[in-house]
């Protein structure tokens, strides 16, 4: 029964995951080592051996084709050319080591997808006469790209040094597996609001819990009904008869209300029946705190504890008075203040 999926699993912390290692973007960032080095080091043996079996002989240029008599290293290198090309940027020098269409150098590649003379053995630019020509008609949206693409290509001015790579995702321009696989894992990602979870003074099992709580997942009876596990409905806190919810559970109901007002938290009270969804009210409880590493520890044991109220009840039939539960909870925020 997964409670999150593996790709939100494996997001840094930061970003509301767990910060589990992708093995297969790990994987992928280590091997794109070797194309960084068929770059910037030509004259060792493995990069003149991988040119001569596999790449064009009596070129300057990488090998760029997949063989189907190749080693299992160089197909997988080769399935792999699409996020080299993504990591790095190519600064012209020369000419001879920068592909037109295969290597980042004159922005978005919007023409490359739309022309026919994708092939480095065949020119897509031609001079007739005096007048450059291209090779291949585009479609009518594409014309100003191709404009501009072909402007580009026929004014930009070569010099007499070599080429050169840069990774994108480093400030010193060399490549690293660490700082490519935080970019991968990272893309389209924006930070998430419940990051500050990971830094409280509270055990991991808790943290875990208070996380599932934000991502919605915490198996409450509605979440058990989605799972074709049925039970009998109603809060065990309150005897509210309806479905129980994680915001029912923890914001709605009357004893949580109450404890919420025994540890000096009235205001909690009012994130109740707000129509709020439930990661808006934890950041609202949570921000009552005002930054405080102790009022915060307190809130998250407080969470904590109306969790463990409502499974002994379930599970195991027995139940604590409210004044009771206060004092665990003030007893135990203290020891996790003391001991962390």
């Amino acid at each position: 029964m997964p409670l999150l999926s593996w790709d939100r699993v494996c997001l840094p912390k930061t970003l509301g995951g767990f910060s589990l290692l992708d093995l297969r973007l790990h994987n992928i960032s280590l091997l794109l080592r070797w194309w960084w080095r068929l770059h910037h080091h030509p004259d060792t043996l493995w990069s003149k051996t991988a040119r001569r079996l596999f790449g064009k002989r009596d070129s300057n240029l990488p090998p760029l084709a997949w063989n189907k008599k190749g080693s299992f290293l160089w197909n997988d290198m080769f399935s792999l050319r699409f996020y080299f090309q993504l990591s790095s940027i190519s600064v012209v020098g020369n000419g001879l080591s920068t592909m037109f269409w295969y290597n980042s150098w004159g922005g978005t590649p919007l023409v490359y997808y739309n022309s026919d003379s994708k092939p480095v053995s065949r020119p897509c630019i031609t001079v007739r006469g005096a007048t450059p020509v291209w090779h291949d008609l585009l479609p009518a949206p594409l014309t100003s790209q191709q404009s501009h693409l072909f402007s580009v290509a026929t004014d930009f001015n070569f010099t007499q040094q070599p080429d050169q790579v840069f990774c994108k995702w480093t400030t010193h321009g060399k490549y690293t597996a660490s700082s490519t696989y935080k970019a991968f894992i990272s893309s389209g990602k924006v930070l998430s609001p419940m990051r500050f979870l990971w830094k409280l003074k509270i055990p991991p099992s808790i943290k875990f819990f208070l996380l599932l709580l934000a991502h919605g997942r915490l198996l409450t009876q509605d979440k058990l009904l989605k799972r074709n596990i049925f039970c009998n409905q109603g809060c065990v806190l309150c005897a509210h008869t309806g479905c129980e919810t994680a915001s029912h559970l923890f914001f709605d109901c009357a004893f949580s209300i109450q404890l919420w007002t025994a540890i000096g938290f009235p205001q909690a009270g009012t994130l109740s029946n707000t129509g709020f969804e439930l990661q808006d009210r934890l950041l609202a409880l949570f921000a009552t705190a005002n930054n405080s590493a102790r009022t915060m520890t307190l809130l998250a044991t407080a969470l904590w504890s109306l969790w463990l109220e409502r499974n002994n009840r379930v599970f195991r039939n027995q139940s604590r008075r409210l004044g009771a539960i206060h004092q665990w909870i003030v007893n135990q925020a203290t020891i996790f203040m003391k001991y962390s």
